[in-house]
């Protein structure tokens, strides 16, 4: 399913797109250095995203975290509108999850 404003997306810009989900690691063993790295990364990857100028055409970024439980932090976007999220710890590890709700989410933006 696909709402209004997805096709004026596409219709301003009809640049072929490249789903890219980040599926973050924000289980208690990331705690310290660990996170505060993961979040310096975020900020690197969200100022090399809208300074390529192609990426920044063509790459819509979504972030699933898991650390507890599986949160969708951000819904697929564009390079202009993703803004790059503080992580926090929390919990156990479940990845194996949170891969099959990431598979679900591109299976989604895909079928958009």
């Amino acid at each position: 399913m696909h709402s209004e404003l997805d096709t004026v997306a596409f219709a301003v810009n009809p640049e072929p797109r490249c789903a890219c989900l980040l599926l973050l690691d924000c289980s208690g063993s990331m705690d310290g250095e660990r996170i505060e790295a993961l979040n310096a990364g975020l900020q690197v990857f969200q100022e090399a995203l809208r300074a390529d100028e192609l990426a920044a055409k063509r790459v819509e970024t979504g972030i699933l975290t898991f650390g507890g439980n599986i949160q969708t932090v951000q819904d697929f976007v564009t390079a202009a509108q993703f803004e790059a999220p503080t992580l926090a710890v929390s919990g156990d590890t479940p990845m194996g999850a949170a891969v099959e709700q990431g598979l679900d989410m591109i299976e989604a933006r895909k079928r958009t």
